[in-house]
């Protein structure tokens, strides 16, 4: 039985033995004090951002276990490396959802070169890695390739509650995506974003998100996420792991605590200065700018 086969029963097994509403009433989850894994999807143009990534989040990131590479080839030896072509899915397979089965729209839009199939794909791969990942902790830092930590951060606190950072990004096709997912899954609050390139995915939140949304859509998550997405979107920003996350965790529990940090973007990346380390708590280097 292959492992792509295992993680598709594993959550139609979900649809099979549950019968909730998809509504997002206030729970508490059995958060785990375990310490966390690190999860960096990187491709391949970023693969000269990861020494000083790796190098960060081992110097500065509190209760840090494995740190983990999620590529197609191996691309440092500071880290661990787990292939991408262990998930469930390929971005052959996302395009062929996005499309509703579809296969000539997909093959040009995987084809074309404006294709955010990559952007996308790395979108899932954070979001399954704590399903996919063996032996991997239920607590899962995952950080973005070109983010450096330079100062001692906590992620959560003693109880395993998590914290999370924010931005001022807003982007309405990610929230009318996030609605199309869930209707009760809106943005909390409107002067708050999920979006600062890292994030604390826990097991527990994740298991009750992907329930409700196999519940909801009769479709396994990654499917019913692909499915959401609007074509009009689909060569730009259309939808965000991030927001998704950072947002169904705040309206399904109170066990979430925002902790705002400082970060920077510099482009190219370049020597910080003392100044640059003192003020920020991380920077980031986006290779798109």
């Amino acid at each position: 039985m292959s492992h792509a086969f295992r993680m598709n029963c594993f959550f139609l097994f979900f649809l099979m033995t549950n019968c909730l509403h998809a509504s997002l009433e206030k729970i508490t989850y059995p958060l785990s004090e375990q310490p966390i894994d690190v999860v960096i999807p990187c491709a391949l143009k970023d693969k000269d951002l990861l020494p000083p990534c790796i190098a960060g989040i081992r110097q500065n990131g509190q209760n840090i276990n494995r740190i983990i590479v999620v590529s197609k080839e191996k691309l440092t030896e500071d880290a661990e490396w787990f292939n991408e072509n262990n998930y469930p899915f390929t971005k052959e397979d996302l395009a062929y959802e996005i499309f509703h089965g579809k296969t000539k729209k997909a093959q040009k839009f995987l084809a074309s070169k404006n294709s955010r199939i990559g952007w996308i794909f790395q979108q899932f791969l954070k979001l399954y890695a704590p399903f996919v990942i063996p032996k991997i902790s239920s607590n899962v830092l995952i950080l973005d390739a070109d983010v450096i930590f330079t100062k001692p951060i906590a992620f959560m606190n003693k109880n395993g509650e998590p914290f999370f950072n924010i931005s001022t990004e807003y982007h309405l096709p990610y929230f009318e995506h996030m609605k199309r997912v869930l209707p009760d899954l809106i943005k909390v609050n409107p002067k708050q974003s999920g979006v600062t390139h890292h994030m604390l995915f826990q097991k527990p939140i994740l298991e009750d998100l992907f329930q409700l949304i196999t519940t909801k859509h009769r479709l396994i998550p990654w499917k019913a996420l692909c499915r959401s997405i609007d074509l009009k979107q689909v060569k730009h920003s259309s939808l965000s792991e991030y927001e998704i996350y950072f947002n169904f965790a705040q309206l399904r529990t109170d066990q979430v605590h925002i902790r705002p940090l400082r970060f920077k973007n510099i482009s190219p990346l370049r020597e910080l200065t003392k100044h640059e380390i003192k003020k920020n708590d991380y920077i980031t280097s986006h290779n798109y700018l």
